[in-house]
């Protein structure tokens, strides 16, 4: 019995892309990363006492002490990171400066 060149070559054909149909690619997604959450502006600076390390912020709310907040300049980047004092007297916040250079007139945010 003679075979065709045509013959193996079609056979090998048929072979190989059966093995490459029965591997199917594995895609990883990418993980999926939380949006980040932007500052949310909760008063002003209105006095700042560099020499005993405090500022007082005007502010429509008054967080709880210890939190977090961030002082920031006109254009937004953040000039001081600030820790609300135990000591309020609303509508005004007592915050310790953590560190930075908080200005009068800065937004604050947490």
């Amino acid at each position: 019995m003679k075979q065709h060149p045509q013959s193996i070559l079609l056979a090998v054909l048929c072979i190989g892309l059966t093995a490459c149909a029965s591997h199917r690619l594995h895609v990883v997604p990418a993980p999926i990363k939380a949006p980040a959450t932007a500052p949310v502006a909760i008063g002003k600076v209105s006095l700042v006492n560099s020499g005993l390390g405090f500022v007082l912020i005007q502010s429509r709310e008054i967080p709880a002490a210890g939190t977090a907040l961030q002082s920031r300049a006109i254009d937004g980047k953040q000039s001081a990171d600030l820790k609300v004092s135990p000591q309020q007297n609303p509508p005004f916040i007592i915050a310790e400066i953590v560190k930075g250079k908080p200005q009068v007139g800065e937004v604050v945010t947490k």
